[in-house]
């Protein structure tokens, strides 16, 4: 009979308009570990047919509107996104993993505090049976961990959003957090799409015109931003921490597994496993 060596899995979550999230891991997690991902319904998106049901989703509003709709962060329908995660949990339950992850931030920060972050993560424990994080948890103890106490946050999200919404919820984990901009071209978006397409370089030369000298840390969430390519370059540029949303998330999901070994090429924080 073969010699059968047992495997550690872990299930994502994504947004069904997430093309970064799964490179990401994959090219950072050892092979020791393997990832398995379901996706979130989250509106209308690449070209399918439209029904009533995606009345709700929709891009012809203006700036303004959207900056009144707490979902209406780049268009797609959060609520529509979080009322998959439990049937999303309940289907990778089925290949027994070890840990499930929510691998968005908007999804769980949206509302401004840290109670919906954490429900969030109790349904999906609730529909699976299986120990659950999200990565807004995971930034948090990302930045516990690395000591951080002054934050400057650098994201793809508007104003608005960043500092009526995330910051306040950053502020109640009990950071000081001294700024917080959304990259230029992304202040008017509102289509998903156009955050993956900003390349690293993009990232890591708007982050030092916003990161403020006070700030001992740099916070650049958004699970479809390249950023994760820019944490080591910047922080060797600024000589600050550098957190980003997929770095921190595969670093609490390898620390949940017992992973012990550092990992080096994505900034300071993966080389602080142990």
């Amino acid at each position: 009979m073969a010699n059968l060596t047992a495997t550690q899995r872990i299930g994502a979550l994504v947004p069904a308009t997430n093309p970064v999230v799964e490179p990401d891991f994959y090219r950072v997690v050892p092979p020791e570990i393997t990832v398995h991902f379901e996706r979130m319904w989250n509106g209308s998106w690449g070209g399918q047919p439209e029904t009533p049901a995606n009345t709700g989703h929709r891009l012809n509003m203006s700036s303004n509107e959207a900056n009144e709709i707490d979902w209406a962060l780049f268009g797609f329908d959060v609520n529509k996104m979080n009322d998959d995660v439990a049937r999303g949990a309940g289907s990778l339950a089925n290949i027994g993993p070890n840990l499930l992850v929510y691998a968005c931030t908007s999804g769980t920060w949206h509302k401004g505090y840290m109670a919906y972050d954490r429900m969030m993560a109790e349904t999906m424990e609730q529909a699976s049976g299986v120990p659950s994080i999200t990565a807004v948890t995971a930034c948090i103890a990302a930045m516990r961990h690395m000591g951080s106490r002054k934050l400057s946050i650098a994201g793809p999200y508007r104003n608005f959003h960043l500092r009526n919404r995330l910051k306040p919820l950053m502020e109640e984990a009990g950071f000081e957090v001294l700024s917080a901009d959304g990259e230029p071209w992304m202040q008017d978006s509102m289509n998903p799409r156009e955050i993956d397409a900003e390349p690293p370089q993009t990232i890591i030369d708007f982050v030092p015109t916003v990161a403020q000298e006070e700030a001992d840390t740099i916070f650049l969430p958004g699970t479809a931003w390249r950023a994760l390519d820019a944490a080591e370059a910047l922080e060797q540029k600024l000589g600050k921490t550098v957190i980003t949303v997929n770095q921190a998330t595969i670093w609490l999901a390898l620390r949940r597994l017992a992973w012990p070994h550092p990992i080096a090429g994505y900034g300071s924080l993966l080389r602080n496993l142990e």
